[in-house]
């Protein structure tokens, strides 16, 4: 071997021992090293979040996958005081305002068979909605 292979070669095997010291005992020695400032930043008091309005909507009649009798359904529920509800049937939509309690009543008509009935609150611009099914059958049981 010529002399400039084993000079690479010793500084390679330095190079390789220095690398493998530091992951060995690195760790260990940054404890002794002194302490560095650090920068803190104060902190902010978190803000209180507001409590966001009550804008539930139920529907609480006619009972969910009911047979109904009648072709004439009354759907009835809660929702926001403020809001605007519109009533949705098959052959029908209907605007109606909750009372006082918030609670509203509507009657829509309904095909033969399977029904969905939406009920959409729109609170603010805000729409929330809810769905029932009903069926209806002219036959007695």
């Amino acid at each position: 071997m010529n002399r400039d292979a084993i000079i690479a070669t010793i500084i390679g095997f330095g190079i390789g021992l220095g690398i493998t010291g530091i992951f060995l005992f690195g760790p260990k020695l940054i404890k002794y090293l002194p302490n560095m400032p650090t920068i803190s930043f104060p902190k902010k008091a978190p803000l209180p979040t507001p409590t966001p309005p009550n804008l539930s909507l139920t529907i609480d009649a006619p009972i969910a996958e009911s047979i109904e009798a009648s072709n004439s359904v009354l759907v009835s529920g809660s929702a926001p005081k403020d809001s605007l509800l519109i009533l949705e049937g098959p052959l029908e939509e209907i605007v109606l305002k909750p009372n006082g309690d918030g609670k509203y009543a509507g009657k829509v008509t309904i095909l033969e068979g399977k029904n969905e009935l939406f009920v959409t609150s729109y609170v603010g611009g805000t729409p929330s909605s809810q769905s029932v099914v009903v069926y209806y059958t002219p036959e007695k049981f």
